[in-house]
């Protein structure tokens, strides 16, 4: 990888992260524009990056609640992103959307999911279309190991499998579907094992790890643009914090969370670029300078832009041509 995409995905990883903290502490203390019950989705930042990094703006992104580190990895304009989890209505979908659902449709982003494993059914869709009109497109879809025990993830696979459908499945486990350990939740080790069901290819990947997850992507990809059909990658991962911005986490040690501390995604990044000659120190110190500014302008957009009208709320309930 050039030095170009590296500082990208470095640039990727560390808005990330950065957000997310702002996230976090922002809504624990009350302060701040933000509005609502926020997801962070700290701990996914290399997996998430290598994922976007494989994909092209025209392929299709299927996202969750979770939706921040997607949406900043894809290219979102933080600005308005940040006014639209604020409920301002400069915000990307005009304050309308909230933190669950906030992306933005012109860089083919379907929608951020709020039902569990509800974007799977969505990216076969997307995937149907695509095939149907002999594109060379991916549809992507992100999902967490709790939305493996849905009846809709199960229904999805088998027609992706059926279909043959360019279908990219990104697998977050990070290991607990809220605050329920995934070994008492699912019947496999692996999250892979149930592909065997489908016949689709599926490779665990240790998500934490950026360059291992980018060339498992990189190898998906060209799968499925060879018209091979669905391709699983399940991120074995970490969630840094808990299922929503207040949940005391009390359900791991303090033993567990040292450890997924010590796997940190950015941490092993930065040792490898140093490492190899890569990058400099500089180029990330710039890097953190210039997220840091992104950040601080975003917030100052979001907290000088205003509330939507009370009339806006009748507003995009039926389409303009109806």
């Amino acid at each position: 990888m050039d030095r170009d995409n590296l500082i990208k995905a470095y640039h990727s990883m560390v808005l990330i992260r950065e957000y997310e903290n702002f996230v976090e502490e922002t809504t624990a203390a009350g302060t701040g524009p933000l509005m609502g019950l926020m997801h962070s989705h700290s701990g996914a930042e290399a997996w998430v990056s290598a994922v976007m990094m494989n994909l092209t703006y025209d392929d299709y992104v299927s996202s969750t609640y979770r939706n921040h580190a997607h949406s900043i990895a894809r290219g979102i304009d933080l600005n308005t992103f940040t006014a639209e989890i604020s409920g301002k209505k400069t915000g990307v979908c005009n304050g309308m959307a909230g933190n669950m659902h906030a992306v933005d449709q012109d860089l083919n982003m379907i929608a951020g999911f709020g039902i569990i494993g509800a974007g799977l059914p969505s990216a076969n869709g997307a995937a149907l279309a695509i095939k149907m009109k002999k594109q060379d497109l991916v549809s992507a879809v992100f999902f967490g190991d709790g939305a493996m025990a849905q009846g809709a993830f199960h229904e999805s696979c088998n027609i992706a499998s059926i279909k043959k459908l360019p279908v990219l499945l990104c697998n977050d486990n990070n290991h607990y579907a809220m605050s329920t350990h995934y070994s008492n939740n699912l019947c496999h080790e692996s999250t892979t094992e149930y592909m065997k069901a489908y016949g689709i290819p599926a490779v665990t990947v240790d998500g934490m790890d950026f360059f291992a997850s980018y060339e498992a992507v990189k190898v998906a990809i060209e799968y499925i643009r060879a018209g091979k059909g669905p391709y699983f990658i399940e991120f074995d991962n970490c969630r840094y914090g808990g299922q929503w911005v207040g949940d005391p986490v009390n359900y791991k040690t303090k033993e567990q969370k040292e450890a997924e501390y010590a796997r940190c995604g950015i941490k092993h990044f930065e040792q490898a670029v140093l490492k190899e000659n890569l990058l400099t120190q500089k180029d990330m110190d710039d890097v953190r300078q210039a997220v840091k500014k992104e950040i601080d302008d975003a917030i100052k957009f979001a907290e000088e832009s205003e509330l939507p009208e009370l009339d806006a709320m009748y507003e995009n309930i039926y389409a303009d041509t109806y």
